[in-house]
């Protein structure tokens, strides 16, 4: 019984590791754990395979048999420019060994090109096959030039026993990404980063709105940077407005409408109902106390903005759509060019609205009835019929929101930005969101992503977004993934990819389990890598990949070979003395900042904030741990000292006078200046300052490990832009800055 079920162990290992499973990790400490077989069996199961018995596990090796050997040409198949010519693998049925072929491509550009012969003239491939099942391989040129793009390739057998017509998706993907002009050669720039929705302005509602985007933008080409940085802008949940990370989307496509300005609407200003409305001392009392407000009270603002937006779509039905107004024809033109997506996004939000109006428990689309949980069932198709109205004024609030950010865009571009918005894309999505009902198969709803043990989380991580599930991409081509990237690049000239090893591999954990749990799932990453070239260069859109934390070799091989920038954090990087690298010492297509939104600001980690807060939140996995990390920050504040001596700041013994509080800010102003003079001087050619350092906060943005127990995504800058615009700190900062990047 023992050898049998070893036999068994050792058969679902085996699949596992066919299926791109990894059977073991490294934690946080390089301790490597073997993957249970629990996991592997859920995991399986996620990938589309049961693997309950090892019937099952036999069938999944007859399926992989069938999908190595029983199709002519792969579904895809990404080629770097350059090649040529290029080579197309046929698996030809054995009936069909001595027939014809003909080939027909279709180029992205409507040319064409076609060639045929017969296939025993056709070069051969020796192959055993998968698993020893053996497989008639030929190999097709193609020596028609193709350019970089999406081309589709038709490939037809002929012989005596029958015929056969397959297809492909061929693209061709340039080498490198996209480098602005500005930081070829020696090139080297700075920006602003920051969250949107902290921006405080006298025109918001209480939110950070797309006009202060644009004086974001205005203020950055004033001061001499060359980009601003934002937040992942991507969409949430409208009617769950207790949902606020930006990094837990229900869509990485759509952008979430409580950053539109509902007075810059062009509607907003022809109709005086709503400006009546806007008007009322109610209405004017519940803004004020918002906009007030330290945190941004996302509830209350998007009740205001909800109720503003459907009188405003009112109006513009009245006065567009039946009149058939030029205004009209844009919207048209937008819902014609979102398609079918664009209509089932309208039928989500209605469906979502209506779900919660009967139960405000049913959060997601998988809570509600089954009838409604396919997007092609008769009951959607009834329902989007009968509430038609409701769809639109979806697609018109997903309409303002594209219009306001493109008009971001190219505000960043008038300005001469050489960069221009610097975006933000989450590594995942919320399993009971838009984009999973939009593609379900394509997701793994029962998976959670995260990130194996470390000392912070000796239980490790657990993001609560779902991933998109590899061989299913590969099925459609990459369509899915290829609209993602697309949408997040239309209007940015630089996006951050957060998670960059996603490209490679995807940490998964079964939902309901802990990190403890988990294992790594492979992806192609050079077929990913290529597309996201592809885009950058169709887009102009520079790349960053979040390479932090512990990171496969491959992957940074990669990124520096495709031209991608990588993340270095000053917070982080150390000599083996424990002092501060020279400027030197930072790699030229990195992006250098103090921190990131997850980790203590310049003036929270000098003053201790994050230590205190993790304490009074008792995240601290042990008391050792704590005592560990306050030895340590004594260490790195006396290396800070050392560093920031030889960078222009001189840390004189404060008097016990009334001017205390004064000489304090002038020192920490002058402290910030001395930090940011090194960063500026170091070799990356990308500098990122943030807008909590410019106005010197001392909380951090998010707080790791914590949901409810800590305001995260809510903390709003301490000042108006108007203020901060001439803060004295803002200009002791940019005015280091500007002696080595001016």
């Amino acid at each position: 019984m023992e050898k049998t079920l070893r036999g068994d162990r050792a058969l679902l290992r085996r699949v596992a590791a066919l299926c791109g499973i990894e059977p073991r990790y490294e934690d946080g400490w390089g301790q490597r754990h073997d993957v249970n077989e629990e996991t592997l069996e859920a995991l399986l199961a996620a990938l589309g395979y049961p693997a309950q018995s090892p019937n099952d596990l036999l069938d999944v090796l007859d399926d992989l048999c069938e999908r190595a050997c029983g199709a002519v040409v792969d579904p895809v198949q990404v080629v770097s420019e350059g090649i040529h010519p290029v080579v197309v693998g046929l698996t030809v049925p054995e009936s069909l060994a001595y027939g014809r072929y003909r080939w027909h491509l279709r180029r992205e550009d409507g040319s064409e090109a076609q060639g045929e012969g017969f296939l025993s003239a056709v070069s051969s491939v020796e192959d055993r096959g998968f698993l020893g099942k053996p497989c008639l391989r030929r190999l097709l040129y193609l020596w028609e030039p193709v350019a970089c793009g999406y081309h589709d390739l038709e490939v037809h057998l002929h012989g005596p026993r029958g015929e056969v017509t397959a297809r492909q998706r061929l693209i061709i993907v340039p080498r490198r990404a996209y480098l602005p002009e500005a930081l070829r050669g020696d090139g080297k720039v700075w920006g602003i980063t920051g969250q949107l929705y902290s921006v405080r302005s006298a025109r918001n509602w209480g939110i950070g709105s797309f006009s202060d985007l644009n004086t974001l933008i205005d203020w950055a080409a004033d001061l001499g940077a060359s980009y601003v940085g934002i937040n992942p802008l991507c969409l949430l949940f409208p009617e769950d407005p207790s949902k606020v990370s930006p990094y837990g989307p229900s869509s990485r496509r759509y952008l979430q409408p409580w950053y539109i300005d509902v007075e810059a609407v062009p509607e907003f200003a022809e109709c005086e109902e709503v400006r009546r409305w806007c008007g009322q001392r109610d209405f004017q009392e519940a803004c004020r106390a918002a906009r007030d407000s330290s945190l941004v009270d996302y509830g209350r603002v998007w009740a205001l903005q909800r109720e503003a937006l459907q009188r405003l779509f009112q109006h513009f039905c009245e006065h567009h759509l039946r009149r058939g107004s030029e205004r009209a024809r844009s919207f048209q033109g937008f819902v014609g060019q979102g398609g079918q997506d664009l209509e089932d996004y309208g039928v989500f939000h209605a469906l979502d609205a209506h779900f919660r109006r009967i139960n405000a428990a049913v959060w997601g689309w998988t809570l509600w009835p089954k009838a409604y949980q396919d997007k092609t069932s008769t009951a959607v198709r009834r329902f989007a019929l009968e509430h038609r109205d409701a769809v639109t004024l979806h697609q018109y609030v997903a309409w303002i929101a594209r219009e306001q950010l493109a008009a971001c865009g190219h505000r960043s571009w008038e300005r001469g930005l050489a960069v221009g918005i610097y975006g933000d894309l989450p590594v995942g999505v919320d399993p009971a969101g838009l984009d999973t009902w939009l593609d379900p198969h394509v997701y793994a709803l029962n998976v959670r992503l995260g990130a194996p043990p470390d000392a912070f989380n000796p239980v490790g991580q657990e993001w609560g977004v779902c991933p998109m599930v590899p061989q299913r991409l590969r099925d459609e081509a990459y369509e899915p993934f290829v609209a993602m990237v697309r949408a997040n690049m239309r209007e940015f000239g630089a996006l951050r990819i957060d998670h960059v090893m996603g490209l490679m591999r995807q940490f998964w954990i079964p939902a309901g389990k802990d990190a403890r749990f988990g294992a790594y799932v492979r992806y192609p990453l050079e077929d990913l890598l290529g597309i996201v070239l592809l885009e950058s260069e169709r887009n102009q859109c520079l790349i960053v990949g979040e390479d932090l934390g512990t990171v496969p070799q491959r992957i940074r091989e990669a990124m520096a070979e495709r031209g991608l920038f990588g993340c270095r954090l000053c917070l982080f990087e150390r000599s083996e003395d424990g002092s501060f690298p020279s400027p030197h010492d930072y790699p030229l297509y990195s992006m250098v900042s103090f921190a990131t939104h997850d980790l203590p600001t310049l003036e929270g980690f000098w003053q201790g904030t994050d230590l205190r807060l993790r304490r009074r939140l008792q995240l601290y996995p042990s008391p050792q741990v704590r005592k560990g990390l306050a030895r340590r920050r004594v260490a790195d504040k006396k290396a800070l000292r050392v560093l920031l001596r030889s960078w222009g700041h001189q840390e004189e013994p404060l008097c016990m006078s009334k001017e205390r509080a004064a000489k304090e800010h002038c020192r920490a102003h002058s402290r910030a200046a001395a930090l940011y003079r090194y960063l500026a001087a170091c070799g990356s050619k990308l500098l990122a300052v943030s807008l909590e350092d410019l106005s010197g906060m001392t909380e951090q943005v998010n707080v790791p490990g914590t949901v409810h127990e800590h305001p995260n995504w809510r903390r709003k800058l301490p000042f108006p832009m108007k203020t901060l615009q001439n803060h004295p700190r803002v200009r002791a900062i940019v005015s280091a800055v500007a002696e080595h990047r001016p």
